[in-house]
């Protein structure tokens, strides 16, 4: 007998990303499943008296969206803070006046959070301080993370209570800025590893569940229903908070969680390895964090090959955290001297390769390494970039083109929080090299663009692909799980300028309706 599905979605322009059959009417879903993809005709054919039926209403249905490099937990903490982002507040005067506000609702003694802030984008071009924040919130401990998640300020109750004076020394990974008589000036920088250990034991695990909530839905209203989970300091711990909000239903959206380089013993010693868990939580990526915040390499070349040999053994693939060219090119020399990986596991990964230019592509992909990048960085910062990075630079920022052109496998996230997790203004900026205030962003000939295809493709089976997936998700074909988005135009027809208007109608995880917009 003809197995009856449990649900189908007919009368919809269906995008598989599937080669083998690029377009559809209609999906038929079996358990978690995609059971048949075909016309409406043939899917209508099938459903039984208990299916349910979705009238795609001549919408357009694409796989579920992967956000290939996210901060779930640090996304989650934002839906609960107080938000600095330049369009929020444009000066330091602003921010102080914001946490002023905002301190007044919060308990005295109890933390106030806040995020986004840019000191490139402010009126004042520089990072606030404590002394600009200590006046206006005496009381409170007050916390303002830079959107790029690499620098914090900490008002001088904050610093007490993180334990941080003129006499703390500077952590091996970061810089505690000091003024001419060596006082902390609050601006602290690739601290947020060292500051976690310190200063969130007060955050209640019931809001961070209700933040976890949040953060769930809005990923899912923006039609991403897998994240890969890029923290640096994963360890068994993380691995155990998803696994209770997945068993609590809080979280929806599927995971592959990166292991912190530093924790990779922890979390092989607890029975662990690249690939456990299950379709809802898996183990991905070593990520290593490779920086030059303070002027060198950290860790130096010798340390990275360290890191990498070490997951290696194991059975990993590293992803590098790579901004700048330097970084981007010791992660490809690193890359490629790695012995090969096991059958089945996805390549090494470079993280943002945030600039690239023609010399250090080529050693990308002689490196056999892929990349996961951020073209929504474009969309959101092109307008500080332009006013602040040198423009000799500019055009080999985020340069998807080149990368797509060179084969390099390559698929896009949001880095959020660092940047809003919608994917439609990043795969607008992908297609058209223009920001949010519409104006084209440098580019040498074909460095910066794709063609819409290509971008959807780095957001569906490209990043399936990159996190060891690709068989299971990533297109609409069937045998794989039904991870399905409604959204309201399609993006392969569109005028490029509205992609970024894009909007999800409904998400779908596992055969379940489990987001609808209006």
């Amino acid at each position: 007998m003809t197995r009856k599905p449990d649900l189908v979605v007919v009368n919809a322009n269906v995008i598989t990303m599937d080669p083998s059959g690029p377009h559809a009417q209609a999906v038929a879903v079996s358990g978690e499943r995609i059971l048949a993809v075909g016309s409406d005709d043939e899917i209508k054919g099938r459903a039984g008296p208990d299916t349910q039926v979705i009238d795609g209403q001549g919408l357009t249905l694409l796989p579920g969206l992967i956000d290939s490099h996210c901060h779930l937990l640090s996304l989650a903490r934002t839906t609960q803070e107080l938000d600095c982002r330049p369009d929020k507040a444009a000066s330091v005067a602003a921010i102080s006046f914001r946490v002023f506000e905002w301190a007044r609702i919060v308990p005295p003694g109890e933390w106030v959070r806040c995020y986004g802030y840019d000191d490139l984008a402010l009126e004042e071009s520089r990072h606030p301080t404590r002394h600009d924040l200590d006046e206006i919130s005496p009381r409170h401990p007050v916390r303002l993370d830079h959107r790029s998640g690499h620098a914090t300020v900490l008002n001088s109750l904050g610093l007490r209570m993180a334990g941080i004076t003129a006499d703390t020394p500077d952590p091996v990974e970061g810089v505690i800025e000091r003024d001419a008589d060596g006082q902390p000036t609050g601006v602290l920088l690739e601290m947020s590893g060292y500051l976690s250990q310190r200063t969130d034991s007060s955050r209640t695990r019931n809001k961070m569940r209700q933040g976890v909530v949040a953060a769930n839905r809005l990923l899912l209203s923006h039609g991403i229903t897998s994240v890969q989970d890029a923290g640096p300091e994963n360890g068994p711990e993380r691995w155990q908070a998803f696994r209770d909000l997945i068993d609590a239903e809080a979280l929806q959206t599927r995971i592959a969680m990166m292991a912190g380089a530093g924790r990779l013993a922890e979390l092989t010693d607890s029975g662990l390895a690249w690939g456990s868990g299950g379709d809802s939580l898996h183990l991905g990526h070593v990520k290593v964090m490779l920086t030059m915040t303070t002027g060198a390499l950290h860790p130096n070349i010798e340390g990275l090959r360290e890191a990498a040999a070490h997951a290696s053994r194991a059975g990993f693939p590293i992803a590098v955290h790579c901004v700048e060219q330097e970084a981007v090119m010791a992660a490809a020399q690193v890359i490629s001297k790695l012995p090969p990986l096991p059958a089945g596991v996805p390549p090494h990964r470079i993280e943002h390769c945030s600039e690239c230019p023609p010399h250090v592509l080529d050693a990308v992909r002689g490196s056999g390494a892929a990349v996961v990048t951020q073209p929504g960085f474009i969309h959101w910062n092109g307008p500080s970039y332009r006013k602040n990075v040198d423009p000799a630079s500019q055009p080999h920022l985020y340069p998807v083109g080149a990368l797509d052109t060179a084969g390099i496998p390559t698929a896009f996230g949001s880095d959020a929080p660092v940047a809003n997790p919608d994917p439609w203004p990043g795969i607008h900026s992908a297609v058209t090299r223009r920001d949010r205030e519409g104006q084209p962003f440098p580019e040498t000939a074909g460095s910066g663009q794709v063609s819409a295809a290509s971008a959807l493709r780095m957001y569906t089976q490209s990043g399936a692909d990159l996190e060891g997936a690709g068989g299971n998700k990533g297109s609409i074909t069937p045998g794989k799980l039904a991870d399905l988005v409604l959204v309201d135009a399609d993006p392969l027809s569109c005028d490029p300028q509205a992609l970024k208007d894009i909007k999800a109608k409904m998400s779908i995880v596992g055969g379940k309706v489990v987001w609808e917009g209006r």
